[in-house]
């Protein structure tokens, strides 16, 4: 554990300067990029990984994070900050609702239950506007934010959530509640039988994800300065956190970050070479990686230690 954080703290040092000792432009970008999957990845893995519910709706919140912040930006005339922090407020919020009544069902029942949630989160915010009769949301046209700040802004603001993420895992993975939650991924009925109170747990766990990607998705909003519901609410981004903690290993501090990291580099490699049919590409190396190591990269390398240290 500790050389894990030694590493952690030697790459976010190294980070903190790169954009002083020459990164910009394109690569500032795609770094920002990075930062941004591997927080993501890193709050789907603090519910799913830990507990073992695989959730299929955290778009729900990156979508209600990026209209909140937008809608707070425009109409009310919020500053960025205030709206992002207000964005993640509002996610919480509905994570409470929803998952009170989601986190009660099992396996795919839940999963179907989130799915369900975020799609029609997405269908209002398309269609919220004809039904009230009034523009609000902006329909499918979707929202135009003001200009945004250099790329410099967005990379540091990126790193933060991924520190941010990583460093909450870290922390919760070594606690009383991050026990609870292994506990639930185990066997969530023998926990309960032992005390454990699962159905808490598994709400603030669900709450502190959402609300962190609620965040992430109204940084986003105002970094491409234009948001529509078929682009925040696109399943597409659900489908990458999960792919992403999958390669990496579910349940692991490093996990989202080395699966965000590899499958992003990856997209990058070969979208920029096999411009329409990359993505053919892709789903082959995912699915190679999964079947040599189907407990992640992660998994696969804690093996290897375990045989070594035998």
């Amino acid at each position: 554990m500790e050389g894990i954080l030694f590493f952690l703290l030697t790459l976010g040092v190294i980070l903190l300067i790169l954009p002083f000792i020459g990164l910009e432009g394109y690569r500032l970008r795609f770094f920002s990029l990075i930062f941004m999957w591997v927080a993501l990845a890193g709050c789907w893995n603090l519910m799913s990984g830990y507990t073992g519910h695989i959730d299929f709706g955290p778009v729900a919140y990156f979508g209600v994070g990026s209209y909140c912040t937008a809608l707070l930006m425009i109409k009310g005339g919020f500053p960025f900050f205030l709206s992002v922090f207000l964005s993640g407020v509002v996610c919480a919020a509905l994570s409470l609702a929803i998952g009170l009544s989601t986190l009660r069902l099992q396996g795919a029942y839940f999963a179907i239950a989130t799915f369900a949630a975020a799609e029609a989160l997405k269908q209002i915010f398309l269609e919220g506007d004809r039904v009230i009769g009034m523009e609000f949301f902006g329909g499918a046209h979707g929202l135009t934010l003001p200009p945004p700040l250099p790329g410099i802004f967005f990379y540091y603001i990126m790193l933060f959530f991924m520190a941010l993420v990583v460093g909450l895992t870290a922390v919760i993975q070594r606690s009383k509640f991050g026990y609870g939650l292994r506990a639930i991924r185990e066997a969530e009925q023998a926990a309960e039988l032992s005390g454990v109170p699962t159905l808490r747990i598994k709400v603030y766990a669900y709450i502190l994800s959402s609300s962190l990607i609620g965040c992430i998705g109204g940084v986003e909003a105002y970094w491409l300065t234009y948001i529509i519901p078929d682009d925040v609410f696109n399943v597409m981004r659900t489908i990458q956190m999960v792919i992403m903690t999958l390669l990496g290993g579910m349940g692991t501090i490093l996990g989202p970050v080395i699966g965000a990291s590899f499958l992003t580099l990856i997209s990058e490699f070969l979208g920029a070479r096999f411009v329409y049919d990359y993505l053919i590409f892709v789903g082959m190396v995912i699915v190679v990686v999964i079947l040599l190591m189907p407990q992640g990269i992660m998994g696969a390398l804690g093996k290897k230690k375990r045989r070594v240290s035998v």
